[in-house]
């Protein structure tokens, strides 16, 4: 049977290889979630406008019982440092992108939370039993977008480049830029005027109808 992994991803989206987990035991369930939005139609009623993929939320099982060693050496360590930021310099805060796969099912994003339990142990207290749950917050890019979200259907997006101003790209794309506020107003840009900032360089944006 193939055993599900979690890995880590490189700037361009790569498997790190020597990054990845093989989980010990595959996950007893795991859960994902879609939203989906709707706008308001003019005579036909609601018109589908975008769908957003939610976390997923892994329950996984580890066991060295049997060997006699420390269960947070068998994965557990390994998955918990996928959580913390591993860029140095002026991006060292940012998370770890990684890879959970488990046959044709793939979930890209970052680690939100790792609860972990352990019911087993050792006569000197080392743990050898564990119940952990991982949530992953997704991370999608414009092909990611493209691909899962459908929203090429109904929405033009456009990659945000530096120079760029609210109002010029509604002069670009919308013919008139005075309607920079419905650019904002789709993307939940809570600060305009200084948009867009360093972080935005790069950001997909949905352009309105």
């Amino acid at each position: 049977m193939e055993k599900a992994r979690i890995c880590l991803l490189d700037k361009n989206g790569k498997e790190i290889k020597d990054k990845t987990i093989e989980v010990m035991f595959n996950p007893t369930d795991y859960s994902t979630s879609l939203n989906v939005e709707w706008g308001e139609g003019n005579q036909n009623g609601m018109i589908f406008s975008r769908s957003n993929y939610g976390n997923l939320d892994l329950k996984l099982f580890f066991d060295t019982y049997e060997k006699g060693t420390d269960v947070r050496e068998a994965g557990i360590k390994k998955i918990v440092e996928l959580g913390l930021p591993s860029v140095e310099g002026e991006e060292r805060k940012k998370p770890p992108v990684c890879l959970f796969q488990w046959g044709k099912f793939k979930f890209k994003g970052v680690i939100e939370k790792v609860d972990q339990s352990f019911t087993m142990f050792l006569s000197d207290g080392t743990p050898v039993r564990a119940n952990v749950n991982v949530t992953m917050k997704p991370v999608v890019d414009e092909k990611d977008i493209l691909k899962l979200s459908g929203i090429e259907a109904c929405r033009k997006l456009r990659v945000v480049k530096q120079g760029d101003r609210l109002d010029t790209i509604a002069a670009e794309e919308l013919k008139d830029p005075l309607k920079w506020r419905m650019i904002a107003d789709a993307n939940n840009i809570t600060d305009p005027l200084n948009f867009p900032g360093p972080e935005d360089t790069g950001k997909v944006i949905i352009i309105p109808d």
